[in-house]
């Protein structure tokens, strides 16, 4: 058989077409391991985001009108960052954590709610539980949901703050205290 220039490479080229339409069709699992096929979607074990979100619980304490106002770390504390988000199921957009024993959080979001929109105003902060010898008490109403603050952003990684989160021992109010003195260790 006698093959023309042209018709040669009209054939190679009709050759590897097909060899590519069949490769396309072949599932990637036999070109990548699973480690790879999971880098490549973004998911796995190495996190393409993080968002975290710190702060500090302490407790404000006036003993009586004219005292120093204290205010002292609350270890132990569980706090938590709940999300606004389109849909009903709310339990699902939030994490928590517990104090350790300078008073501070840490909480990692998960991913699914790393794009949400306007983070600094669709999450918020809570208070949910305190120690049992705790001397302050969480409050209720609107004043309990603390804001975030965007207050880093490199490498992937973003973090949020909410500050000093102060709670109130029910007590004498703060306002008939004569200074503050802080004795929270800011670590």
């Amino acid at each position: 058989m006698v093959l023309l220039p042209g018709a040669a490479s009209s054939l190679l080229l009709l050759f590897l077409l097909f060899a590519t339409a069949a490769a396309a069709a072949a599932p990637m699992e036999l070109y990548f391991s699973q480690a790879e096929l999971a880098r490549i979607a973004g998911y796995g074990e190495e996190p393409v985001s993080t968002v975290l979100v710190s702060g500090q619980v302490a407790c404000q304490l006036c003993l009586r009108p004219g005292s120093d106002l204290l205010t002292f770390d609350l270890p132990g504390s569980r706090v938590a960052v709940t999300c606004t988000t389109e849909g009903p199921n709310t339990m699902a957009n939030s994490a928590s954590a517990t104090t350790n024993e300078y008073g501070n959080f840490s909480i990692e979001l998960p991913s699914r709610l790393h794009a949400t929109p306007s983070l600094e105003t669709a999450c918020s902060v809570k208070v949910l539980e305190l120690p049992p010898d705790s001397a302050c008490r969480v409050g209720g109403g609107r004043g309990s949901s603390h804001g975030l603050r965007l207050s880093s952003s490199d490498g992937g990684v973003r973090t949020y703050t909410t500050g000093v989160i102060r709670l109130q021992h029910g007590g004498t109010p703060s306002g008939k205290c004569v200074q503050e003195e802080d004795t929270s260790d800011r670590r």
